[in-house]
């Protein structure tokens, strides 16, 4: 039952690349065209060059506050590792709008910020909690004793770490890679923004400004594939298992690093990061809505922004709620039942996660048009595109839960009378629940942030936060003073579920 489960879930899953497939007017001759047209290479390498500029800098970043707030000295430590989750609070586009805005107030006639460089700078301080966040909860649990033996026979403690620790973090570090890699296949409102074109902005701008939904189709195909080698890439860079020892029976904590004057240079460097992905943002969105008060700001149009509000809170927790009970089968299965069916199930909801939410949204306005057509221009549709697209952050999360739940603990259960379902209720899920919470907020986190799907499948006149705001900062004229008040809202209710986060990671 449970692999039929998760089999339904893949196929669901598969839904948009199966569109793409098959939708009247794609050919395999349309796909030849597309591919070898001379517009084509430049958004691949352009695709490239961000996904290797962002991943790296993200790991680098990431990897190196985990390690400066967990094993060094540094004051306040616990405050840091709050302010360093808040970033996945702001959304990539809501920070490259604040970017844009305090670059032209700096400096007017300035293109710094536009281009590859100013996507790399903006994505690489709204994706680098993606790894900070599972590195810190690895160094949290790695026994020490492994490192120390290391010390013991000669090594100095930074060889220690590098030999014996850092292998451990493999798994921490691939599994947010993942993440931030797919986010960037994916990202569209940042990217048009900051003016630098991708696959995706490609994709989308074929499908609804250009009109040209087959161009846009076999485009896609190509993020499809892109997304099939990020996975590949992941599972071979996990390698075949990990060492770290973890769990509640290590309970002694790893020795800090005393750095003396040093400590002073990575509190500077700890400031820095705040500021440039916290303090840009809340600048240049309070110094708008400042502007947006000085100008007249009393004629605000607050039911538009008290119902986008509503709507971002209740379209967040419905798609936690349903990506949370989705995404069981496929996290109890990958790991308690590891095999093909697992491996291709976890696999195919990853394939989604990567496409443009352009295409998700037009695979789904196709099925319910055709078969399903009470639920076109619903919120419930809205809700199952959420839940296909955001999947696999409820997934991954689950799976340390199921992980770190003994399977023994079921054994117990079973050998005493219980049946499957009961056994699953009383001791599985009350050790699942964590994770699975962590996975929901993950969820929530993303839907107040998605974009494209939501402006192509939300109800005629409904709106949320991210949509109110774009409709202010449309084409290449940004309103900055109207966009302010959404701005604020957002990073506001994006803040709650970030700070969620961070506590959870400090009791981790």
């Amino acid at each position: 039952m449970l692999s039929g489960a998760a089999v339904l879930v893949a196929v669901a899953s598969l839904l948009p690349a199966v569109y793409l497939l098959l939708r009247e007017g794609f050919s395999y001759r349309l796909l030849a065209e597309q591919l070898s047209a001379p517009s084509t290479l430049p958004l691949v390498w352009n695709t490239i060059q961000l996904l290797v500029l962002v991943g790296l800098s993200c790991v680098i970043l990431g990897v190196g506050l985990a390690v400066v707030v967990t094993r060094t000295n540094v004051v306040f430590p616990t405050m840091w590792v709050v302010l360093f989750t808040l970033p996945l609070g702001v959304p990539a586009f809501v920070g490259s709008y604040t970017w844009v805005a305090a670059s032209y107030r700096l400096m007017p006639t300035s293109t710094f910020i536009y281009g590859l460089r100013g996507a790399w700078i903006v994505l690489t301080l709204a994706l680098f909690p993606y790894v900070f966040l599972p590195t810190v909860v690895a160094l949290r649990g790695l026994d020490p004793a492994q490192e120390e033996v290391a010390r013991s026979l000669g090594d100095s403690t930074l060889r220690a770490f590098m030999k014996v620790t850092l292998p451990q973090l493999r798994v921490a570090i691939a599994g947010g890679s993942l993440i931030i890699s797919l986010h960037l296949l994916a990202e569209y409102g940042a990217l048009q923004m900051l003016r630098f074109e991708t696959l995706t902005t490609a994709v989308v701008a074929r499908a609804t400004v250009l009109g040209s939904p087959e161009a846009a189709r076999a485009l896609a195909v190509l993020l499809a594939v892109g997304a099939v080698g990020v996975v590949a890439l992941d599972r071979l860079l996990r390698g075949p298992s990990s060492s770290a020892k973890v769990g509640a029976s290590v309970s002694r904590v790893s020795m800090q690093w005393r750095l003396g004057a040093i400590r002073w240079l990575l509190l500077a460097v700890c400031i820095a990061v705040v500021v440039l992905s916290l303090g840009v943002p809340l600048y240049a969105t309070l110094l708008g809505l400042w502007g947006y008060v000085g100008s007249g700001g009393a004629t605000v149009d607050w039911s538009l922004l008290v119902h986008s509000v509503a709507n971002t809170a209740r379209y967040g927790l419905l798609a936690a709620v349903g990506a949370t009970v989705v995404a069981l089968p496929v996290s109890m299965i990958s790991v308690r039942y590891p095999g093909p069916v697992a491996t291709l199930s976890e696999r195919a909801t990853w394939v989604a996660h990567a496409l443009p939410g352009v295409i998700v949204a037009l695979s789904l306005v196709y099925v319910s048009v055709r078969w399903a057509y009470p639920l076109y221009q619903t919120s419930y549709l809205l809700v199952i595109a959420y839940v296909i697209m955001f999947l696999p952050l409820a997934i991954a999360a689950q799976q340390v839960g199921v992980a770190q739940a003994s399977s023994s603990l079921e054994e117990i259960s079973r050998s005493l009378g219980d049946g499957p379902w009961r056994t699953f209720r009383r001791v599985t899920l009350p050790l699942l629940l964590p994770a699975a919470a962590t996975g929901a907020v993950f969820v929530a986190l993303d839907v107040g942030k998605e974009l494209t799907t939501t402006l192509l499948l939300r109800p005629t006149g409904q709106h949320t936060l991210a949509t109110a705001l774009w409709s202010t900062t449309e084409g290449e004229v940004l309103d900055f003073t109207a966009a302010a008040p959404y701005g604020v809202a957002l990073i506001i209710i994006g803040a709650i579920p970030a700070t969620v986060l961070a506590r959870r990671t400090l009791r981790s």
